[in-house]
């Protein structure tokens, strides 16, 4: 039972990539409306993203416990 609730999240690099393109553009948002507050938010989203397509391009990603 607890395999097939991580079977019907799989997480792909593209979804990775979606979620990084999506949160770019929520950041530039935040640089032009000077909202230092959500520009740190994103920031950490950010870096979370990335360290998760560096995983995922090692061979070394898990599904994040929800």
């Amino acid at each position: 039972m607890e395999n097939e609730r991580f079977d019907s999240r799989s997480v792909t690099l593209n979804s990775l990539r979606e979620e990084q393109q999506s949160l770019n553009r929520r950041m530039l948002l935040a640089l032009q409306l000077r909202d230092l507050e959500t520009q740190e938010a994103l920031r950490r989203e950010l870096e979370e993203v990335a360290a998760q397509i560096e995983r995922f391009l090692t061979g070394r990603y898990q599904v994040p416990p929800q």
